[in-house]
């Protein structure tokens, strides 16, 4: 089904989605990934991006025959109507902006009106390991240049999520990590591991308790746990503007994926709300192609935490542009809009 030419024109843009193959199995509490489909607009030399998430609703069939059934909306400047799916929003939103900004001459960071982003320090994540000593040296390779680690947990037996994170911390005893459960601990499992989980001194854990579960679950996760200090953060529990407040006194920050947000305005207002009620902010991503993880990247001067790394996990990743230096710090090109190139095939 995918493939790397546009497989279909309206009003000058065009849309492909493409398959992207992972270096190996990516490991998280919502299952186990080899490759990845995203949704591409290309129009006037633009180009935006959206991933399909296996647990997210949005899956490539349908999309495919919304955007061939729809009449012809689309064009260069315009984006998605309200009844598009998310996938379509956020593919048509980075169109926008990124001709826009070529449009203007400028990275798309100064059209937004947002801080340089360039130099923020970022992290690296790993995903849920099947040896832990193969995932200690994984660790301490990871750490000669990220000076923070994200550790996937939910693995389905607390024990060994304990296991995962005191061998990290022992692998790299001098790195800031956090926990990224992905909503893969009951509030019982919560309740024990939590307090375990502060003698390594993790700055956070992100989503302990399944989204499902509505803010319940947050509620009486957060009465059982009033003497701990360890911070919270919520990913999945937070996907508009709208489920913010009712969240804000159970947690300590969120994670602002542009996914979530359809688009760049949405993701600003969440920051702006986030930083109003005084919550920490982390710039997250989905497993994507440069071409989206470097378009979050703009956002990044802005915020606390930087997990843009989901291009890293591609074995075929054809464009190319945020990366890192020996630091472990954003690198944004030196172009207008976006900033992306397509990457010449001999390079995969």
């Amino acid at each position: 089904m995918p493939s790397s030419k546009p497989e279909f024109s309206t009003q000058n843009t065009q849309f492909e989605f493409r398959k992207l193959r992972l270096r190996e199995p990516f490991r998280i509490a919502h299952g186990i990934s080899s490759e990845r489909v995203v949704l591409r607009f290309h129009s006037g030399g633009a180009i935006g991006e959206a991933p399909f998430v296996p647990y997210y609703p949005d899956s490539p069939e349908p999309v495919r025959l919304w955007l061939e059934h729809m009449p012809p909306l689309w064009s260069a400047t315009s984006r998605a109507n309200e009844d598009a799916p998310a996938v379509v929003k956020l593919a048509a939103d980075l169109l926008h902006h990124d001709l826009e900004a070529k449009t203007h001459q400028v990275p798309l960071w100064k059209r937004l009106a947002q801080p340089d982003p360039r130099g923020m320090r970022a992290c690296r994540s790993l995903g849920i390991p099947t040896d832990l000593s193969d995932f200690s040296e994984q660790v301490r390779a990871r750490a000669r240049q990220f000076q923070a680690l994200k550790l996937k947990l939910g693995s389905g037996n607390p024990d060994y999520d304990e296991a995962i994170v005191a061998t990290a911390r022992e692998a790299a005893p001098h790195a800031v990590l956090f926990g990224d459960v992905n909503g893969g601990w009951s509030v019982s499992e919560a309740i024990k591991l939590l307090p375990r989980m502060e003698k390594f001194a993790l700055s956070f854990v992100e989503q302990p308790v399944h989204h499902a579960g509505g803010i319940e679950l947050w509620r009486e996760l957060h009465a059982a746990r009033s003497n701990h200090s360890l911070p919270l953060y919520a990913d999945e529990s937070v996907q508009t503007l709208a489920d913010l407040p009712a969240l804000a006194e159970l947690i300590q920050g969120i994670n602002i994926k542009l996914l979530k947000s359809k688009g760049f305005a949405g993701a600003i207002a969440l920051l702006a709300a986030a930083r109003s009620l005084g919550l920490g902010t982390l710039l997250g991503c989905m497993i994507e192609s440069s071409i989206g993880v470097t378009a979050a990247a703009h956002l990044a001067g802005a915020f606390d935490w930087i997990d843009l790394d989901g291009h890293l996990y591609l074995a075929d990743d054809d464009f190319e542009g945020l990366s890192f230096d020996s630091s472990g710090r954003l690198q944004l090109p030196d172009r207008p809009g976006i900033g992306v190139i397509a990457r010449s095939k001999q390079h995969f």
